[in-house]
């Protein structure tokens, strides 16, 4: 039996737009799926990273799928920079990968970015972004690299 925790989240941005995200956990997996929808931020991210850490059936080391297909963001090199020093932050020993489900445009270029600036300072979490979710799942689980 694969249990799973689920979080709905609502924030308000001080810009005045919204940013929802869902969160669940698949331990037996070793996976945590999450969505977004609205505006990303980075505040509002690694709120929602902070949480899903928080979470009892979280364990160190899992890998994650983002799906960001339905978010809008365009974030500066400094909020860029800022994501990526929390991401070294938070990294720890353990390797894992995390995938991001993007659509293009321009979440789909900081993405890039933040995938560049952080494979020079942390080994642990390796990232890579897709557009189609079951080749995600198939990165994430190791089958394809």
């Amino acid at each position: 039996m694969i249990w799973t925790s689920q979080r709905e989240l609502g924030r308000r941005e001080a810009d005045g737009g919204m940013m929802e995200s869902s969160y669940s956990i698949q331990p037996v997996d070793n996976l945590v799926r999450l969505q977004v929808w609205g505006e990303l931020t980075v505040d509002g991210f690694t709120d929602l990273i902070r949480r899903v850490g928080l979470d009892p059936h979280y364990r160190l080391g899992m890998s994650a799928i983002c799906d960001l297909r339905q978010s809008t963001g365009n974030w500066d090199y400094s909020e860029i920079q800022r994501f990526r020093d929390y991401i070294v932050h938070i990294a720890g020993q353990r390797r894992c990968r995390w995938a991001a489900l993007v659509k293009p445009g321009d979440l789909a270029a900081v993405g890039h970015v933040v995938i560049v600036i952080s494979e020079v300072v942390s080994e642990s979490i390796r990232m890579q972004m897709f557009e189609d979710p079951q080749m995600a799942l198939r990165w994430v689980q190791g089958e394809i690299e």
